[in-house]
C-alpha cells in the first residue's frame, strides 16, 4: 500500500471495496503496526497536528470526537481526545489530555487509543 493511501487511513478515511479493487489495493497483505507508527511521524516532522486541526468542544454544538497529536515542539507532542455523550452529541462526556516525549510515542498513543491497532484498519489487517 502507497503512503498516501495508508495516511488517508490513519486520519479516519475509508474506501469502499470497488474502489479497492480499482486501485489494485485488494487483497492486500497485513500492515505492519510499526509503518504505522513510522508514517506518522513522518508526517508530524513536517506538520504541526496529526490527523486534524483540534476542535474543543461548544456547548450546544456537535463535539467532534476523536483524538490528536500537536507538536508543540521537536520533544514535545501534545495528544488530546474528546467524546460525547452517547445518548447527545452535543453533550461532552469525556476529555484526555496526556502529553509526550517523541513523536513516536504519541503516535503509538493515538493508534492504540484511537484506531484500536494493531487489529482491523478499514478492513485491512494491522499486525504487531
Amino acid at each position: 500500500m502507497d503512503n498516501k493511501t495508508l495516511l488517508f487511513l490513519l486520519k479516519g478515511g475509508h474506501m469502499n471495496m470497488p474502489d479497492r479493487i480499482s486501485l489494485g489495493l485488494w487483497p492486500h497483505p497485513p500492515i505492519h503496526f510499526n509503518e504505522c507508527v513510522n508514517l506518522i511521524v513522518t508526517y508530524l516532522d513536517e506538520n504541526e497536528r496529526f490527523p486534524r486541526t483540534w476542535e474543543a468542544a461548544e456547548q450546544g454544538k456537535v463535539v467532534h470526537e476523536g483524538g490528536t497529536i500537536q507538536k508543540i515542539s521537536p520533544q514535545q507532542f501534545l495528544y488530546r481526545s474528546q467524546a460525547s455523550h452517547p445518548l447527545d452529541p452535543t453533550i461532552l462526556r469525556a476529555t484526555t489530555e496526556a502529553e509526550f516525549e517523541s513523536p513516536e510515542s504519541a503516535a503509538i498513543h493515538y493508534l492504540k487509543c484511537d484506531l484500536r491497532l494493531p487489529g482491523d484498519l478499514d478492513g485491512w489487517k494491522v499486525v504487531e
